[in-house]
C-alpha cells in the first residue's frame, strides 16, 4: 500500500489501564523526582497540537491523546473522517506514524540520562527532569496500549486521502506528497497545493529546494525559495526561522542580508518557535542583536520551555538553554544581566500571551 500503513499496525497489547496514581519513584539515588504528571500531560498536549497543526482537530481529541488514550481519539477521528472530514483523515495518517514510533521505542535509561545532564542544570531542574522521566515512562506504556487497541482502517484512510488530493484539497495533497516516490509527482502535488496559498505546501516546496541546493543536485527554482518561505511564514513560525537563516547566509542566490533576516528571526521568537532561540546564537542574523537583547530572548525562550511550550522536547531544550545562558552570562557584569532581565519582562508583557497561544500552552 502506498502509505505503508500496514507497517504502522503494531501487535495487540494488554488491556488498557489508567496511569498509576502512586507517588513517583526516583530513577536515581542522587535525585528525588518531583511529581510532574500534570506537567507531562501538558508537554504531550503541546506535542500533539504541533503534530496536528493546521487540521483544526477538536481540543478534546488533543486532550485524550495527551492522556494516552489513543484508541479513543482514533475512534473519534475515524467517525469524523468517514463522514467526510478530510482534516480528520489526515490526522489519522499522522497518528498512525506517531503510534509506529511509540510501539518501536525503547524505554530510556533515565538514570544514565540524569547522570549525563546533572552537571549542566540546577538541582531544582534536575529533580523536575527526573519527574518528567517518571511521567514519560507511565505515559508511554499507556500510549502503547492505546496504539495497540486503536483500529486504523488503512485501506479507507488511504483511499480517502487519494480522493481528496485528486479533488484538489491542498492539505490532503500535501500530506500525500510525502509518501510518493516519484519526485515529479511529489513536486506536482506540492505545487498545486502551494498555488492555493496553502502554507504547509509552500514550506515543503521551499524546504525541498533548499535541500536540493545544499546537496548540489539542482539550482532550478532557487529564486522561489525566499518567496515561498515568506508566504509560508505568514502562518508558520518555523518557516520564519528558516527564512531568517536562509537570508542570513544568502542560500537562495541572493546576497546575505543579516539585518533583514534578524527581523524575521526575532518575529519567530515572539511566536515562541523553539528553533528561533537556537538559531539566534548560531546564525549570522543573531549578530545583529546586542548581548542584552540575545540574553533577554534566551530568558524568554527558557521561560516558555519551563511552561511546557516546547512539548516533549522539554528536557533537551532545558539543557540547551542552560548551556546557552551559562555561555552568554559568563564574565558579564551585574548591570548587564539586570538590563537583560528587565528586557525579558517587557518582552513577556508584549508577547508572552501570543507565544503561549501560538504554541498551544496557554
Amino acid at each position: 500500500m502506498l502509505l505503508g500503513l500496514t507497517a504502522i499496525c503494531g501487535p495487540s497489547v494488554a488491556a488498557d489501564a489508567p496511569p498509576s496514581t502512586a507517588a513517583p519513584q526516583a530513577p536515581t539515588a542522587n535525585v528525588t523526582p518531583t511529581d510532574e504528571r500534570a506537567f507531562y500531560q501538558r508537554l504531550q498536549y503541546v506535542s500533539h497540537k504541533r503534530n496536528l497543526t493546521g487540521l483544526n482537530v477538536d481540543d478534546q481529541v488533543l486532550k485524550v491523546l495527551a492522556d494516552g488514550a489513543v484508541d479513543v481519539a482514533v475512534a473519534t477521528l475515524s467517525a469524523q473522517s468517514a463522514a467526510g472530514n478530510q482534516n480528520s483523515n489526515i490526522a489519522l495518517v499522522r497518528i498512525q506514524h506517531w503510534c509506529n514510533r511509540v510501539l518501536s521505542a525503547q524505554p530510556a535509561d533515565s538514570k544514565a540520562q540524569l547522570d549525563r545532564i546533572a552537571p549542566l542544570i540546577s538541582s531544582q531542574r534536575l529533580a523536575r527532569a527526573a519527574g518528567v522521566y517518571v511521567a514519560e515512562r507511565a505515559y508511554m506504556e499507556h500510549a502503547r496500549q492505546g496504539c495497540g487497541k486503536a483500529h486504523f482502517d488503512f485501506g479507507a484512510i488511504e483511499a480517502r486521502l487519494r480522493t481528496a488530493a485528486e479533488s484538489g484539497d491542498p492539505a490532503s495533497a500535501t500530506e500525500l506528497a510525502q509518501f510518493l516516490r516519484d519526485p515529479a509527482q511529489h513536486e506536482a502535488l506540492l505545487e498545486r497545493a502551494a498555488a492555493k496559498n496553502f502554507a504547509p505546501a509552500q514550506y515543503a516546496l521551499a524546504t525541498n529546494r533548499l535541500i536540493a541546493v545544499r546537496k548540489g543536485e539542482t539550482t532550478e527554482n532557487v529564486g522561489s525559495i525566499r518567496l515561498l518561505l515568506k508566504q509560508a511564514g505568514q502562518t508558520l513560525s518555523r518557516a520564519k526561522v528558516d527564512l531568517a537563516n536562509c537570508m542570513a547566509l544568502g542560500c537562495d542566490g541572493h546576497p546575505a542580508d543579516a539585518a533583514t533576516a534578524a527581523a524575521f528571526g526575532t518575529d519567530a521568537a515572539r511566536d515562541g518557535e523553539p528553533l528561533a532561540f537556537v538559531s539566534m546564537v548560531q546564525m549570522p542574523w543573531g549578530g545583529r542583536l546586542t548581548r542584552v537583547q540575545i540574553l533577554a530572548w534566551q530568558y524568554y525562550g527558557d521561560k516558555l520551555n519551563e511552561l511546557g511550550c516546547t512539548g516533549d522536547a522539554y528536557i533537551p531544550n532545558s539543557v540547551a538553554f542552560a548551556r546557552t545562558l551559562a555561555m552568554l552570562e559568563k564574565g558579564q557584569d551585574a548591570n548587564l544581566l539586570q538590563q537583560a532581565k528587565a528586557q525579558l519582562a517587557t518582552l513577556w508583557q508584549q508577547n508572552g500571551e501570543r507565544a503561549r497561544k501560538q504554541q498551544g500552552c496557554d
